[in-house]
């Protein structure tokens, strides 16, 4: 079973600017920074931030699941503001996934008033083992993920 879920957010930022750090490692420091509840910190195992990357990420004490996932960028392009980093392992993987990517796009939002705004879409494309992967979630929201 696979599928996808993605988000659009409208921000008032330049795509240029925000993605000064979503492009670059500063996205790993700013999840750490923004959701101590959820990570505790990352590692750098390789890489300098672009493609071939890889990255481990620590979940905070008292998260569900596997304490830690990794995840090597396969795209960071900066031209059209787009970064691809698929979960490589640990995390999901461990916990019924065969594939978890992640992918964000920067989209300059053209305005009239020439503001600086942006629109961020965050995209997870994921290929699950079968629905029992799944015991703890909500039938609706279990049937949401793999319909």
């Amino acid at each position: 079973m696979e599928g996808s879920v993605s988000r659009k957010l409208e921000v008032n930022v330049s795509a240029s600017e925000i993605w000064k750090a979503y492009g670059s490692l500063q996205l790993a420091q700013i999840a750490v920074d923004a959701f101590p509840e959820t990570y505790s910190g990352y590692t750098v195992l390789e890489g300098d931030g672009y493609a071939g990357t890889i990255i481990q990420v620590f979940m905070a004490p008292g998260v569900a699941g596997p304490a830690w996932y990794k995840q090597k960028y396969s795209v960071v392009d900066d031209v059209r503001r787009v970064k691809v980093a698929p979960t490589i392992e640990g995390g999901v993987l461990e916990q019924g996934f065969k594939s978890y990517i992640t992918r964000l796009e920067a989209i300059e939002k053209r305005t009239e008033t020439e503001t600086d705004e942006c629109i961020m879409i965050g995209t997870v494309e994921y290929v699950l083992e079968d629905e029992s992967a799944f015991p703890w979630l909500p039938p609706p929201l279990r049937a949401s993920m793999i319909s």
